[in-house]
């Protein structure tokens, strides 16, 4: 036999179930392969969902935190946002599900938060019924409206409201009345009423407790 012969390969021949592969075309760049991992033979996930193409070459994606960072990450977050300031129970449920914690997950740390005195929505209700009807002079109608805002369960709030003494919270009306009366000095008295007791009405004062303090502060002025 020839050494021409001898280099010539012998024709293919596929079995009956066997499939021939259509050849690549020659235009074809090859696709880089993905790094091996660590020289073990195992092969990188490479996600191609959602791929731009604008990804420099060789750059990968961070790695996934475990679930002990996550909660480590989660747990500083909310202590941090906690000792700043008080937060109802609601407020915290929403961290929880906003950084992907699933229901379950979320009511165990509401339990857990509660158990170590982090979370108290009938201290949080007593706490704004105080600082908003003392320190911003504002009406039991408007606590309640922020205690809701805030998401505390209604029954706690109407409970800290009622709580709320009545001379006290028409002391805070007078005081506020007489602030702003002062301010409509020159007016009539049916505009100076109409202005003032609008005024505290927009602050959450009930109609008895407005009219008493309209009274009042206007016979302070003189109007």
């Amino acid at each position: 036999m020839s050494d021409a012969s001898t280099e010539r390969l012998a024709p293919v021949t596929y079995l009956p179930w066997a499939k021939a592969e259509p050849e690549a075309p020659p235009a074809a760049a090859p696709r880089r392969r993905p790094k091996s991992d660590g020289g073990r033979g195992r092969l990188r996930p490479v996600s191609v969902e959602g791929a731009s193409g604008d990804d420099e070459p060789g750059e990968q994606s961070e790695p996934e935190e475990t679930g002990p960072e996550r909660d480590e990450r989660i747990d500083r977050l909310v202590i941090s946002r906690l000792r700043r300031s008080a937060l109802s129970v609601s407020e915290v449920r929403a961290v929880l599900v906003e950084h992907g914690l699933d229901d379950i997950e979320v009511e165990e740390w509401i339990e857990r938060y509660e158990r170590l005195g982090y979370l108290d929505d009938a201290k949080l209700a007593e706490q704004l019924v105080h600082s908003h009807g003392v320190r911003r002079g504002k009406g039991s109608g408007a606590i309640m409206q922020e205690l809701g805002r805030r998401g505390v369960d209604s029954a706690l709030a109407r409970a800290a409201v009622d709580d709320l003494d009545p001379e006290t919270e028409l002391e805070n009306a007078r005081a506020v009345a007489e602030r702003r009366a002062r301010q409509l000095h020159g007016l009539d008295r049916q505009t100076a009423e109409r202005r003032l007791s609008a005024f505290l009405q927009r602050r959450g004062y009930p109609g008895d407790v407005v009219r008493e303090a309209v009274t009042a502060a206007l016979a302070a002025e003189g109007s």
